[in-house]
């Protein structure tokens, strides 16, 4: 009784066979892409496999005038930002308040700290600093400093003063923002304009904190020759925003 049984299925095997032949072949499976994540998390696309329009995670069309790697400008919101320094950085005017109102607009707050006629050796030596950071715990220190020192004549000997400054700053974001250009008065010595020695001493001692240049910036003045007035700090503020809003 086997032998029937086997060849039944056998005609059976024999019947699907012919059937399959007469069907269409089916479609080639598509190739796994053989892309890989690059370092900055891109994706690579092979070449025939690019098509020069390909669909975003929407379904829309990338743009392939778009710049890559777009980023917009990083959160400062919840933030609190101290700002110290002498009499460059104001109270509720100049500098400050230019600053705080953008600070204000993105959610952040700012501690301001002014000294008149501070300088590199005197802001070192007073605790000042350090009460701060300790009283208000800040996310972000700005320093603006050097203004007082424009036109020493030999203004690498505050290096040390920069640099015990900078380490009372801890591991809190920091920026130092140098001072504008000071012109020396007719018969003194030391040096005047954007070429301020003490500029190039504190951006090669301002450690980790990053230096921003205020010397080349063109600035309305006050009617002392010396303080912006407030379209000249609005202007400085703006161009300090720029580099400190960047991602």
């Amino acid at each position: 009784m086997a032998r029937p049984v086997t060849i039944v299925a056998l005609a059976g095997l024999l019947s699907l066979a012919a059937c399959s032949r007469n069907e269409p072949p089916a479609p080639p499976m598509p190739k796994e892409s053989s892309s890989a994540a690059t370092l900055s998390g891109a994706v690579s696309v092979p070449a025939e496999e690019d098509s020069g329009a390909r669909a975003d995670a929407d379904g829309a069309p990338e743009d392939p005038g778009a710049p890559k790697d777009a980023k917009g400008p990083r959160s400062l919101a919840g933030k609190k930002v101290l700002h110290v320094g002498d009499s460059m950085v104001g109270g509720r005017f100049g500098l400050t308040r230019a600053f705080e109102s953008k600070l204000s607009a993105e959610g952040a707050k700012i501690v301001r700290h002014t000294t008149v006629s501070e300088t590199l050796s005197s802001f070192d030596k007073t605790p000042t600093l350090k009460d701060l950071i300790r009283t208000h715990d800040p996310d972000i220190v700005v320093i603006t400093l050097g203004a007082n020192d424009a036109n020493v004549p030999h203004p690498e000997v505050y290096a040390h003063n920069i640099e015990n400054v900078v380490k009372r700053v801890g591991d809190r974001e920091c920026w130092w923002i140098g001072p504008p250009s000071v012109k020396t008065p007719a018969g003194a010595p030391g040096p005047s304009g954007p070429d301020m020695g003490v500029v190039s001493v504190i951006r090669d001692h301002a450690g980790k904190c990053r230096f921003f240049d205020s010397s080349k910036l063109d600035l309305e003045r006050a009617s002392d020759g010396i303080h912006p007035n407030d379209r000249g700090a609005a202007k400085w503020a703006s161009a300090f925003w720029e580099v400190f809003r960047a991602p």
